[in-house]
């Protein structure tokens, strides 16, 4: 499992270096690193009645950080199909993508985003399944906006980025409360019984729900998904199937074993679930781009998916968990199936295509296929799954079952539209000449149609991977079984009542259209995201305006006030003991009379060089109190500081304005005495009553161990390097990025070649010569 994790990581650094030579090749290269991930399958093959196996890699054991990966049958299930959409979507990328693509960078984010899930699934530690979480907004970030130079690509990877993280805040809440409650920081190792008494159960539920809802895009934070087919189709595919969207997904049904037993846990889930089935199905219904109507139907799935895992039972986990194999066939052939559309015509749109079978008859029957079984149309994987569903539903009540039963005759249409582009007569933007895809654009997509042809007519086959689960998500006990006919039952009156309301918003599609444009709301999720987005703008541009508007003087002098004020709250709220700190040496005094003389300086300085002078001389006077309070490490660094800054103070000498041109009158020069006096004062008050010794002095460890554990005869360094190693990486990190940033505007100054615009490029694919790329956002009511 820790190689299945860390392989795709390792490679995505070959795939950087080795893009550029090998071209498109490397796509072979990063199939190579989900074969880990697809041996999973032989550890899978012994579930549900194999003990789960668990890889530990410790790190810091004393605060419970230890890299831990449990293969239970659901994490193993999830990792086997991160494997089987991430192979295919990198082999179906080499024929998918132009020869301008820069296939290092797209084959190295797609393995670190692939990695990032396969931690997410496998990862046993509540801290490390956070930081995978993270990992995978992050890398999705870098795949949304891939082709970063259209605004369309920016605003879809900051929305997805902004929502996600949101909810990666609450997750981060979520597993501290988890582990404080539960007294482990590990998933296996949790004293459930204690986390559901404690009070921070319910906010720990709480927060985990919020987590859950903003990745897998449920209302009304499901904005993020569309935009996020901005993303190379390849990728859409592997995010939309098995991957970042159904990572809250995962969260419900892992921490439902937690929290199931809250009414307030089903009492969320399912209502959200079931009207984001609905909602979705209804905005994927007015869609006229093929890979728009494809995300607005994700989303109305995971709703289905959600409302079942948030039953928290057994009944539940069993019809999630088949439905989840289901969805991720015939959502990823899908969206296969669109790439091949928009690689053979150079357009998604479904008004300018018609009649597609005659030309592609392949990959029509693997359209037929797969959206047949997101209809849920018999024989097929989708039809038995939705069964279970709609059973599911039947056992809450009548509402439930007219909400579930609505939601899927808006999906039964929505599939008839998508497959509107291959009826009719032959229909095809001027100068394509769409033909049968080459066998490595068409291949994925029949494989993963012909899985969900398998899933129903040998249901057997898909309830033998259901149950690996059984054990990890506590439906052992459950007995129905996976058949295409269980006889005449209320669930298949239900479906048939939606076949009959689909096929009535087929025919009426356009009164149905009509009535939609009616309805369309003015406010929605979208134009709130929108509007906050321009209220902190404009809340952060007024902010600037009030505080950095100012002349220097006058700032100088408002944040002396507030250290004034902050320094003089704390002493007195703070104990008014001062303790003794020791006798100083003699030698000090002069240097302390110096540091004086050169703030007093400072502030009595009529010229610009004075004031630059009698500025170096507190600072070297500092450097001088280091010495004499043998720190020569601090000495000597103060030291490089001040010279530092006297030379940028000398070559900025010229820019600086003169004395003259600040004019002070005296009551100002009282006032900034007065200022720079309390100032320093109060600073020098809070620090003398904070030192207390409350505990005792650490520095004894630092000088015993220096050398023991360090191997330094340099306690500062010692220190620096090895005891505080991680603060010191930070800081040179942060160093670095900012050497980074300088080193950006420094080029940006310079002159350059004239690089081709972007937009000019074809957006995806090699859609045929003389075709305009599909342009991007055209997707309607983004709510």
């Amino acid at each position: 499992m820790t190689l299945a994790v860390f392989l795709p990581f390792l490679l995505s650094a070959l795939a950087a270096w080795l893009g550029p030579r090998l071209g498109r090749r490397i796509g072979y290269v990063a199939a190579l690193a989900f074969l880990p991930a697809l041996l999973l399958a032989l550890p899978l093959a012994g579930m549900p009645g194999a003990v789960p196996a668990l890889e530990v890699t410790r790190w810091v054991p004393d605060l419970g950080l230890n890299l831990a990966f449990r293969g239970d049958g659901f994490s193993l299930l999830f990792a086997v199909l991160i494997g089987v959409i991430g192979t295919l979507a990198s082999l179906y990328s080499v024929a998918y993508l132009s020869d301008r693509e820069r296939f290092g960078r797209f084959y190295a984010y797609l393995l670190l985003f692939g990695g990032s899930m396969l931690g997410l699934v496998l990862s046993d530690n509540l801290i490390a399944l956070f930081g995978f979480w993270e990992m995978t907004s992050v890398t999705s970030f870098l795949l949304i906006g891939l082709w970063h130079t259209r605004a369309a690509a920016r605003d879809g990877a900051v929305k997805a980025f902004l929502v996600s993280a949101l909810g990666g805040l609450g997750l981060l809440a979520a597993v501290s409360l988890i582990s404080l409650a539960g007294n482990s920081t590990t998933l296996s190792g949790l004293d459930v019984a204690a986390l559901r008494a404690s009070p921070l159960f319910t906010p720990a539920l709480l927060l985990t729900l919020l987590a859950a809802f903003t990745k897998s895009a449920q209302l009304p934070f499901h904005l993020w998904l569309p935009t996020a087919m901005e993303a190379p189709t390849p990728v859409s595919a592997f995010l939309h199937s098995a991957t970042m969207v159904k990572a809250g997904v995962v969260l419900v049904a892992k921490f439902g074993l937690l929290f199931g037993t809250s009414p307030l846990w089903s009492g969320i889930i399912v209502p959200l679930g079931l009207a984001t089935l609905v909602w979705g199905a209804w905005l994927a219904l007015r869609q006229t781009d093929l890979k728009a109507l494809l995300a607005y139907s994700t989303v109305s799935q995971l709703g289905l998916l959600m409302s079942l895992y948030g039953l928290a039972g057994a009944e539940g986990n069993f019809a999630g968990t088949a439905h989840l194999l289901n969805h991720a066939a015939f959502k990823a052939a899908l969206f296969f199936v669109v790439g091949i559309i928009d690689h053979e015509t150079g357009t998604r749109e479904i008004p300018l295509l018609g009649g597609l079978r005659r030309a592609l008859p392949v990959t029509f029957g693997v359209a037929l296929l797969a959206a047949l079984s997101m209809a849920g149309l018999p024989p097929l994987g989708g039809f038995i799954s939705k069964e279970l569903f709609y059973e599911a539903m039947l056992h809450q009540g009548p509402l439930f079952i007219v909400v579930a039963v609505a939601g899927s005759a808006l999906t039964f249409a929505y599939t008839f539209r998508l497959l509107r582009v291959f009826l009719g007569l032959p229909r095809a933007p001027q100068g394509a000449h769409p033909h049968e895809a080459p066998p490595g654009l068409t291949l994925p997509a029949a494989g993963l149609a012909g899985a969900a042809l398998l899933f129903g007519v040998w249901p057997a086959s898909a309830e033998a991977l259901t149950r690996t689960a059984q054990a990890a998500l506590n439906f052992a006990e459950y007995r129905e079984h996976l058949a295409l006919w269980h006889g005449v039952t209320p669930a298949l009156l239900a479906t048939g009542l939606t076949w009959a309301l689909g096929a009535g918003l087929v025919w009426q599609a356009g009164r149905v259209g009509a009535l939609q444009r009616r309805l369309t709301p003015r406010v929605n999720a979208n134009t709130a995201y929108y509007a906050l987005l321009e209220g902190v703008n404009v809340f952060a541009a007024w902010l600037i305006a009030r505080t950095q508007g100012l002349a220097l003087p006058d700032q100088l002098r408002v944040m002396l006030a507030a250290a004034a004020v902050i320094a003089g709250y704390a002493v007195l709220r703070a104990p008014q003991v001062f303790h003794p700190f020791g006798t100083l040496p003699l030698g000090v005094l002069p240097i302390a009379a110096l540091l004086v003389a050169g703030a007093v300086g400072v502030l009595l300085a009529r010229n610009r060089l004075t004031a630059v002078v009698v500025t170096g001389l507190t600072g070297f006077g500092s450097a001088a109190a280091f010495l004499a309070l043998r720190a020569p490490d601090l000495a000597l660094t103060q030291l490089l500081v001040e010279a530092v800054t006297v030379i940028l103070f000398l070559l900025a000498f010229r820019y600086l304005p003169g004395g003259r041109d600040l004019k002070r009158s005296r009551w100002r020069l009282r006032l900034d005495v007065g200022l720079a006096a309390l100032a320093g004062v109060g600073a020098t008050l809070l620090v003398l009553s904070s030192v207390r010794f409350l505990a005792p002095p650490i520095s004894p460890y630092y000088l015993v161990n220096s050398y023991a554990g360090g191997g330094g005869k340099n306690v500062v360094n010692v220190l620096l390097v090895d005891f505080r190693g991680f603060d010191t990486l930070g800081e040179v990190t942060v160093v670095g990025m900012v050497a980074l940033a300088v080193l950006a505007l420094v080029r940006l100054g310079k002159r350059g070649r004239t690089a081709t615009a972007p937009e000019a490029l074809p957006p995806e694919g090699l859609p045929p010569e003389g075709l305009t790329p599909t342009p991007p956002a055209r997707h309607k009511e983004p709510a």
